[in-house]
């Protein structure tokens, strides 16, 4: 009954955006994928990508937006992002076989070039490339911030706690590898850079389960690894 809730309430949200397609072409119907018998919910787990084949998406992931492929790293396979695009472009990534609610989600992450932008982040609660939670840390603006992308539009969250804002240092380097982490209980995000916490976000735009992944945006090209995924049910 309780997945039968969560259909109908997606599908009310997703029918008012647009219809989606993703890199090849076919509806990216996240409603079906979340409903599928091989999903995975509420299983630690870590993604390595070892065992995916160079120059392919891993296994179970699909890319709606950037040029998403696994390379090899110093005899070690990750997953990067390569597109040199523009703008307000955002690479995503996703695995469409998790579907968590409330989780710590962890990646290991490497800058490798990009002019416009740098960096990069998790992905979780995603719906589809228009609607989901993202947090990103870029080298440039030596900084890590909390979005919510709602029908297309990004828009960066307030932190709890008076008077707080995202002008907190973050030291990301380039060409250097960080771990960034966020807790998600419910409606309270809780951000870690390299072990470090960082700031909360309170946001309620997103309740319900959803798939998790990575991003870039424009033409930052970034390498990621280990994404670690632990349940908090």
């Amino acid at each position: 009954m309780k997945s039968s809730l969560l259909f109908i309430a997606m599908y009310l949200l997703l029918s008012c955006g647009n219809n989606n397609t993703n890199a090849t072409g076919n509806s990216l119907d996240t409603i079906a994928k979340l409903n599928t018998e091989n999903q995975v919910t509420n299983t630690d787990t870590t993604i390595n990508f070892e065992e995916s084949a160079a120059g392919s998406l891993p296994k179970d992931w699909v890319a709606p937006t950037g040029k998403w492929m696994v390379v090899t790293e110093e005899n070690n396979k990750v997953l990067k992002q390569g597109a040199a695009n523009s703008g307000s472009t955002f690479n995503i990534c996703v695995n469409d076989k998790i579907v968590y609610q409330d989780l710590q989600l962890q990646v290991k992450l490497k800058a490798v070039g990009g002019k416009e932008d740098q960096g990069g982040g998790l992905v979780w609660r995603y719906l589809d490339k228009n609607n989901y939670y993202i947090v990103r840390a870029n080298p440039l603006e030596k900084n890590v911030v909390l979005y919510k992308v709602e029908n297309g539009k990004r828009k960066d969250l307030p932190l709890v706690g008076k008077g707080r804002t995202y002008g907190m240092d973050a030291p990301m380097q380039t060409a250097k590898w960080h771990t960034l982490k966020v807790n998600i209980q419910e409606n309270m995000f809780t951000v870690l850079f390299d072990g470090k916490e960082l700031f909360k976000v309170k946001d309620d735009t997103f309740k319900e389960g959803g798939l998790v992944g990575v991003w870039t945006k424009a033409d930052a090209q970034t390498n990621f690894d280990e994404l670690t995924i632990q349940s908090l049910k």
